[in-house]
């Protein structure tokens, strides 16, 4: 994965493993945080006002945190793809997915948290499995 930082200046955060580069605020328009928020539940998650966007920079990873007006975390998304290596003839070798997931939660505005999964197990079938869930606390 390219260790530029989106905004192509040398303005980085480093945490762990992840690299959280400053965005201008134009750019966290771009956060489409409401994509798989089912529409029964739109007027009761708490809107993200800000967000933060980490990159992992070892495998095909993300981590998208949003923050209402007192900080606090109102969002947050996970996406991850395995890929394994491959090869067509024994010389020429490749990466193909194998595996990714996705994880989105919103907070909801009596406190619980409203989680949102996608698995695919065998990526080349490509068979996804979803569902969601509620919990009292956010996602890790």
């Amino acid at each position: 994965m390219d260790k530029t930082p989106i905004n192509h200046t040398q303005d980085t955060v480093w945490h762990g493993r992840f690299r959280a580069p400053r965005r201008p605020a134009r750019d966290t328009q771009d956060v489409r945080w409401q994509d798989d928020l089912p529409q029964a539940y739109k007027d009761l998650v708490i809107v993200p006002l800000r967000f933060e966007i980490l990159h992992e920079y070892e495998i095909l990873a993300n981590r998208t945190n949003g923050y209402d007006e007192n900080e606090q975390a109102c969002y947050c998304a996970y996406r991850f793809v395995l890929t394994s290596l491959r090869s067509d003839d024994d010389e020429m070798f490749y990466e193909e997915p194998t595996y990714a997931e996705t994880t989105v939660a919103w907070r909801m505005r009596d406190e619980r948290w409203l989680i949102y999964r996608q698995i695919v197990g065998n990526y080349a079938l490509g068979v996804a499995h979803r569902f969601y869930s509620l919990s009292n606390t956010m996602p890790r």
